[in-house]
């Protein structure tokens, strides 16, 4: 197999998860997955539950029409030009994002046809949602890309400046990097049977990078 094109682990989406995706596809061919699912999808690190969908265009009026026609749609949180976000009758979370920040790395390919972010373009996006205050799975999978060496500190800060600019505070981020205190939902379900770190591990080793960082 083309090692450009990512196979969807089962140890990753179950099975309603999988056949929601490949119901997606036909509705999100203009738009890149990204979030913990892709990084889960390439990594294969942990279980992912949502699904995160990037583009470059204001999100259509009918979308959520059009998607309603294949999908059966629960509840609707938000429904806009910037986002659409809704959850399935089964309670899976589905978002459609207007991004205009582009990519800065390569593309990859799902077995299913769907485009993907590379890893260094989601740690770029896990950075600066961290640095806006994210959730602990942030923290997970940014560590997991970190202490695979994937990327560096140093690397992802400065690509983040480059995509964001000023709305993008360093020193906000390296405070929140080491800030556990009003995290909450630790659970992070491994996509295999290897041993995950406990929080105050991966705080340990962020406190470790920005020593050297700074």
């Amino acid at each position: 197999m083309n090692k450009n094109i990512l196979k969807i682990h089962p140890g990753v989406l179950d099975n309603k998860r999988h056949s929601l995706l490949d119901k997606l596809y036909p509705y999100a061919k203009d738009y890149i997955l990204g979030g913990g699912t892709a990084l889960a999808l390439s990594l294969n690190h942990r279980k992912s539950f949502d699904f995160d969908f990037f583009g470059s265009n204001p999100i259509p009026k009918n979308l959520l029409e059009k998607l309603s026609n294949t999908i059966p749609i629960g509840n609707v949180a938000v429904d806009s030009a910037d986002e659409l976000t809704f959850f399935t009758k089964n309670k899976i979370k589905v978002t459609f994002l207007y991004y205009p920040f582009g990519h800065s790395f390569p593309k990859e390919t799902l077995e299913n046809g769907l485009k993907v972010f590379g890893i260094k373009d989601i740690a770029i996006k896990k950075a600066y949602t961290i640095g806006r205050r994210g959730e602990y799975r942030d923290y997970f999978d940014l560590y997991t890309i970190l202490k695979n060496k994937y990327m560096d500190l140093s690397e992802i800060i400065a690509f983040v400046k480059k995509v964001y600019g000023n709305v993008f505070d360093e020193k906000i981020f390296l405070t929140q990097l080491i800030y556990f205190e009003d995290l909450r939902n630790f659970d992070i379900i491994p996509a295999s049977l290897s041993k995950l770190p406990k929080p105050e591990e991966i705080k340990r080793f962020f406190e470790n990078l920005i020593k050297n960082y700074v």
